[in-house]
């Protein structure tokens, strides 16, 4: 998921195209720690569907929006 120096590699393409529409939850994201940053992306490659990977992209960028870590 995260490279050893914090950049993101392998974000769920769900969540990428959310933070590419709304530059204040993609600003949130970027200013978080490495483990925050995992801790989203798994929650989301976790979900064996596509529909609920989805809907899990849309809870965290609500989630990001609100400034929550995780």
């Amino acid at each position: 998921m995260l490279q050893k120096d914090g950049q993101i590699e392998g974000t769920p393409t769900e969540l990428l195209k959310l933070l590419n529409q709304n530059s204040e939850a993609k600003a949130y994201f970027e200013s978080l720690a490495r483990s925050h940053k995992q801790a989203y992306c798994n929650w989301i490659d976790s979900a064996k569907k596509e529909e609920t990977r989805k809907k899990r992209a849309e809870k965290a960028l609500i989630m990001l929006l609100n400034k929550q870590k995780t």
